[in-house]
């Protein structure tokens, strides 16, 4: 009897220490796969337009993208591998916020242009025309606007489940066409093309909806006279083949493109990736704003050696235009208050920033 249960006992503990080794072993397993998980990376990154043409595309490629990698690697114990996926690889330019939302991108560069109902008041310097044509003005002003304003910084989660992460310019608005002008007056006739809320800026013209991918065509062929543009852009779209003229009419540099990261990929991020991520972030709109000025002058370079003529618009022309607007401004800030959001706040806030940054408007609107 003694002996049968000393047996049993042996038995017994025999089998719990192999179900003790086997549950170590699982957890040892487990342990070195979160381990492994954690020091190996992968963000899908992207947006709706190409890389090279604009500048907050060509920069989220060329510094965003090699920084972060860079970075995380020589500081961290963490690899990383950047899928890049521009162009509408993924998500074209009205769907970024979405992708980035159900987690097709981790990581978004939107161009909120292209989101007049998911992010309206995100819209605000376009809303506000012949703003600076200074990138780096816009740039400031805009994020000082975003920070004295979180509830469109928190809105990136509560409605879209992303973090939000920083914002970038896109280049100072221009006209190019194919016949020459001076005053306002002289575009009483012609049809000018634009895209989206820029729609609203043309005036005595009559305004037709189009993109840049269709601008060539459509000049030549006599559609419409004339694009908003900014100059880069008719450099690089060769537009200037079609339409050899080009305003330098500073309708303003914009402060809407959005970087945003999948909240659920953000918070499986370690927290030195984490820290890294929003450093880089930060430096990459200095970055774009730097490339919007300087794509700028490049570009009036380039027009004006394929023999474009390229004019700076008067002061008073300006005026009279920003005049003939005077009322859009204000009928923006109250669609959005009509929205429940705060638009004549941040409009006159807006203003109010780049006047402290030295900007002087051709016409100081009133918004109620």
């Amino acid at each position: 009897m003694v002996n049968d249960f000393k047996q049993l006992i042996a038995g017994n503990i025999m089998r719990m220490s192999k179900k003790k080794i086997a549950l170590i072993t699982s957890i040892s397993a487990l342990s070195y796969a979160n381990t492994a998980f954690s020091d190996e990376i992968t963000l899908r990154v992207g947006s709706g337009h190409p890389i090279g043409l604009l500048a907050y595309t060509e920069t989220a490629h060329s510094f965003f993208a090699p920084e972060l990698k860079k970075r995380v690697e020589e500081r961290t114990d963490h690899t990383i591998r950047i899928q890049e996926l521009h162009a509408g690889a993924v998500a074209n330019v009205t769907e970024i916020l979405e992708a980035t939302r159900d987690g097709l991108l981790d990581i978004g560069f939107a161009s909120l242009i292209f989101e007049p109902s998911n992010a309206f008041l995100h819209n605000f310097t376009l809303f506000l025309p012949f703003g600076t044509p200074d990138g780096h003005k816009a740039t400031q002003a805009g994020r000082a606007t975003l920070e004295a304003f979180p509830e469109l910084i928190e809105y990136f989660e509560t409605d879209f489940n992303q973090k939000y992460l920083t914002g970038s310019c896109l280049e100072n608005y221009g006209l190019g066409t194919n016949f020459a002008w001076s005053n306002f007056e002289d575009l009483e006739g012609r049809r000018i093309a634009g895209a989206g809320v820029n729609l609203d800026w043309i005036a005595g013209a009559t305004p037709v909806t189009s993109n840049l991918n269709e601008a060539y065509q459509s000049i030549q062929t006599g559609v419409y006279d004339g694009y908003i543009s900014a100059v880069p852009w008719w450099a690089s779209f060769s537009l200037y083949e079609v339409a050899d003229y080009f305003t330098l009419v500073d309708f303003g540099s914009q402060y809407v493109n959005s970087v945003t990261i999948n909240l659920d990929t953000w918070n499986e991020l370690p927290v030195d990736v984490q820290e890294i991520l929003q450093e880089v972030a930060l430096e990459y709109e200095q970055a774009t704003a730097d490339l919007c000025v300087a794509s700028e002058e490049a570009g009036i370079a380039k027009l004006k050696a394929e023999g474009v003529e390229v004019r700076e618009i008067e002061e008073k022309t300006k005026a009279d235009w920003a005049n003939a607007l005077s009322d859009f401004p204000n009928r923006m800030a109250e669609e959005a208050n009509n929205r429940g959001l705060p638009g004549t706040e941040v409009m006159n806030f807006y203003m109010d920033q780049l006047e402290t940054l030295g900007y002087e408007w051709p016409l100081r609107y009133e918004i109620d």
